[in-house]
Order: C-alpha cells, then sequence, then structure tokens
C-alpha cells in the first residue's frame, strides 16, 4: 500500500454496506463512500485540478468534508486547512505561504473572500454540496508516497504561521503507528471530535460518529445532544480533546464508551481523576504528541493517577512509543549549532526532541521554521517540540512545559507544569499559572473565591510571588484546554502599564 486512499478501496470492497461515517440524521457505506470519492475525482479533474494542485478547504466536520478530502488525496492534489478561527492577518499570511489553486468551501465560507485579498486571489472556485460527475473520464494521475497530500498549520499565536507538509507515505506511516497503540476493533463504533482521527478510522475499516458541535468552542456545546448521539448509534470508542471531554460530563456520568483517547494539552490528576469518575468502565489512554509528531508517548488515567510519584519535578507522560526516538537537548531559543554537544543526560531537564518515520520532516516553504525546529543528525531529522521535560532511569517521560515560559528566580530555573499542578490542587482554583513579566514573578489564577483567600493559600503552600493576578485565563483556540500563554501575557502586559 502506497497511500491511504488505496487501503480504502480496499475496505470498500471488504465491507461494501458497512457504516463509514455518520453525521447528524446521515450515514454512509463504505461502498457509498467510494463511489463519491470516485465521483469527486472526476469532477476535480474535470474543472483543471490535477497531481500537485493547491486546493483551500473550508469546509465543516462532516461527510461532505471527507469525500471531498478523500478525492483530492485520489487525484494527488494536496489539501490545505486553515483553522476555523484563523483572523485576517493569519489568513493571509498562510495563504502567502502555501498559494492554492482552488477555494473549495461552504457557502458561508464565501464571506471570507471580503476579508482577504489572499483567498480572492485564487483563480478557482467551488462550492462543496453543489459536485456532479462529470459525463467525460479522466485518467487519474500517479501518486507516489512523496506526493504531497495534507497541508495543515501549527497553533503557534506569534510569528508567521508554520506550515506543516504531510505526505502520503507520512500519512500512512502515522496510521499505522495509531493502528499499533490505540488497538481499534473492526467493530468499533468511534465518535471522533478531532478531524485528522476520522481519516485513520477511515483506514482502519471502523464507523465513525461525527459529532454535531461546534469545533471552534470545544467546551461550549450541548452535552444532551451528544449523549443522545452515543446512545442512538452505540458508541463504544471515542477520540478527542480534554475540554470536550470535561464539557460532556458536566453534572453527569456516561457509561457505555469503552475506550476513550484524548490529548491536546496537559492533563493533570485533577482532571485525570475527574474523567475516570464520570466515564464509567472505561479505559481512557492519554496521548502525548503535537501536530508534527502523533503520538510520542501515551499514558493511562490510571497510571497517572496511581504512579505519579512527585509532580514538583514534572508531569508523566509515560513511556515513549517504540517508533519513535526521544533525546533531551540543552534549552534554548536559539538555533542549535551542535546538536551532539547539546544531547544531556537522562533525569536532565531539557527540550524534547523527536525522530521517527511518522514525525514530520519539512514545513512547507517555511525556512526559517525549518532551519529552527528541524535538525538533521546522523542521517535522521529531529524535530524540537519546543516542550520542556526530561526521561527517567526507567525510560518514563515527563514533562515540564514550554522552554520559552522558562523563568530565572533566586539563581534557579523555574518551568510551568509542576507549578500549574501546585496551584490546581488548591481548592477553589480552576486554573492557574506563573509567569515572569518585567522582572517580576506573576501569579495567574482563574477562581471565583475572593483574593483575600488565594493569598493566603498562596503563602500556606510556600509560594513566592511578586503580584496576584485573578482573571479568566485565556485558553489555545484549537482545543480550548491549554493555556494561551501568548495572549496571557500580553494581557499582562497591559495590566502592568
Amino acid at each position: 500500500m502506497n497511500n491511504i486512499i488505496e487501503i480504502l478501496f480496499e475496505n470498500a470492497k471488504n465491507y461494501p454496506n458497512k457504516i463509514a461515517l455518520v453525521y447528524k440524521n446521515k450515514k454512509i457505506t463504505y461502498r457509498e463512500f467510494l463511489l463519491k470519492v470516485l465521483n469527486y475525482s472526476q469532477y476535480f479533474l474535470s474543472k483543471g485540478l490535477t497531481k500537485g494542485d493547491n486546493i483551500l478547504i473550508f469546509t465543516p466536520m462532516s461527510i461532505e468534508l471527507y469525500i471531498i478530502l478523500a478525492a483530492i488525496f485520489n487525484i494527488g492534489a494536496t489539501a490545505v486547512f486553515l483553522d476555523a478561527w484563523a483572523d485576517k492577518k493569519r489568513l493571509n499570511d498562510a495563504l502567502s505561504t502555501v498559494p492554492c489553486k482552488a477555494f473549495l468551501g461552504c457557502p458561508k465560507a464565501y464571506i471570507l473572500k471580503l476579508f482577504s485579498s489572499e483567498i480572492r486571489k485564487i483563480p478557482l472556485n467551488f462550492v462543496s454540496g453543489f459536485i456532479k460527475k462529470p459525463k467525460t473520464n479522466y485518467e487519474t494521475p500517479t501518486i507516489t508516497p512523496d506526493t504531497t497530500a495534507l497541508i495543515t498549520f501549527t497553533t503557534g499565536s506569534v510569528g508567521m504561521p508554520k506550515a506543516s507538509k504531510r505526505t502520503h507515505e507520512f500519512l500512512l506511516e502515522q496510521h499505522r503507528i495509531l493502528k499499533k497503540h490505540l488497538k481499534p476493533e473492526i467493530n468499533d463504533v468511534d465518535l471522533v471530535s478531532l478531524p485528522i482521527f476520522v481519516l485513520h478510522n477511515l483506514a482502519c475499516g471502523t464507523t465513525s460518529v461525527i459529532p454535531d458541535f461546534n469545533p471552534r468552542k470545544p467546551s461550549q456545546f450541548n452535552p444532551k445532544k451528544i449523549i443522545k448521539d452515543i446512545k442512538k448509534n452505540n458508541v463504544t470508542t471515542s477520540v478527542g480533546s480534554v475540554a470536550f471531554y470535561e464539557n460532556l460530563i458536566k453534572n453527569q456520568k456516561i457509561s457505555g464508551i469503552k475506550r476513550i483517547f484524548t490529548g491536546g494539552s496537559p492533563v493533570f490528576p485533577k482532571v485525570a481523576k475527574k474523567l475516570r469518575e464520570n466515564f464509567i468502565n472505561c479505559d481512557i489512554q492519554i496521548i502525548y504528541g503535537s501536530t508534527e509528531a502523533e503520538p510520542i508517548s501515551t499514558i493511562s488515567v490510571n497510571s497517572l493517577i496511581t504512579n505519579q510519584k512527585d509532580l514538583k519535578k514534572g508531569l508523566l507522560v509515560g513511556k515513549p512509543v517504540e517508533e519513535i526516538e526521544v533525546r533531551i537537548i540543552k534549552p534554548t531559543n536559539e538555533e542549535i549549532e551542535d546538536f551532539e554537544s547539546s544531547i544531556l543526560e537522562t533525569g536532565e531537564i531539557g527540550e524534547i526532541c523527536v525522530s521517527g518515520s511518522h514525525v514530520l520532516k519539512e514545513y512547507y516553504n517555511c525556512p526559517e521554521a525549518q532551519k529552527l525546529a528541524k535538525i538533521n543528525y546522523n542521517g535522521k531529522i529531529y524535530h524540537r517540540t519546543g516542550d520542556g521535560g526530561f526521561l527517567d532511569d526507567e525510560g518514563n517521560l515527563y514533562l515540564v512545559g514550554r522552554i520559552k515560559n522558562r523563568f530565572q528566580y533566586k539563581d534557579k530555573t523555574f518551568y510551568g507544569f509542576p507549578l500549574e499542578h501546585a496551584l490546581m490542587e488548591i481548592p477553589g482554583v480552576d486554573c492557574g499559572t506563573i509567569l515572569k513579566i518585567n522582572s517580576k514573578v506573576v501569579v495567574v489564577l482563574e477562581s471565583k473565591l475572593p483574593k483575600e483567600d488565594l493569598v493566603n493559600a498562596l503563602i500556606e503552600r510556600k509560594f513566592e510571588l511578586d503580584k496576584l493576578v485573578v482573571t479568566k485565563i485565556p485558553k489555545d483556540k484549537r482545543h480550548n484546554s491549554r493555556i494561551d500563554y501568548e495572549k496571557l501575557k500580553k494581557n499582562l502586559y497591559k495590566l502592568s502599564r
């Protein structure tokens, strides 16, 4: 097999009448899905699209989206995705990095043309839902493993967006490794709120139920509607962000789901306990990874809760998967000139670097990002994750927080996660972190408790600080579960003026 599409063809032969996708009240079998993909492929070819063309997609998670995506893969073109929350500048910057030949969006998405000069430059335009098979048949181009299939952008909120380039070979290898570690069963019915995992399920031959919610606000949907879908479709497994599950279990316990895989943000024991208590008889696995490397390691909620020896040191994320090689290097915000001399010993804290067949090797048209984040050493490409951490004597990987958010205080280096865990353990604190702003150590807490009570709690726990700020802590726009440190810093700088 050279690509995901070949596996999809095979699944359509092996499971023609099996349900592939469910969305709202619509279902489609593997055979129906494949026929639609072939029709859409012919349509795109008839309109002048072919191998190597970049196609910008603004279609929400739905059955239609995955038919479009598979058809684009089938003709050797490249699907380009921007986050739905991208502002005008981010959108224009992204499209100047990755010029597109076609824009394919739902009717509402065409409003973007009013705001983006780069979208208006795209020569071909298509509206999803209005695609029909042409009368003439066109020859489908040959797809090679190194053909670019997918380009997405990292969540970084500062600087130019980094375009992550996934080839067919990369997607196939990622699928193989996810299949090995997630261990899907052929009769699984999977509730999936993370888009890339639907593609993985299609390759596995399992059934995906796409929840009817706004991915831009994964913590602000009506749980009753999703729970109704779970029961109606006999959902057995699920993949989603931490924020998605925290909202799903608000004021209720859920049974029937056998396995859950979650990630996208650090999962501290406080949250892990909440998930374990509210998902009855469910094996919950936490995946540590990133856009460029998924998965890096996995750990069960039970292991996190029972084996967390010393959270003052870091957050346990399990042993790295065997397909990935981890190196810890000296922390720096600069380019690495000598990788070998930067490698640290077991137990030393530094930046986590990873290499493997499912680790992204290059960015698209982003030479500066490539230079900073990718290291060529002994014939291998290592990716700098930007995460601080260390490996213990038993090979367990621990996270301590983002490298760029570390700070010096009284001749010591402090990282965020151990401090954030300690803050979250204070009764009445929903979220918290510590940053250095204008040479001052600032504790930021999200809590409904009086500020005086919070100050006393910090003193009791021997926290040293120059200032306490009680405020709503902004979260990342993709998963709504990680702290958006850059936005928080901007808010704190404004307050300090």
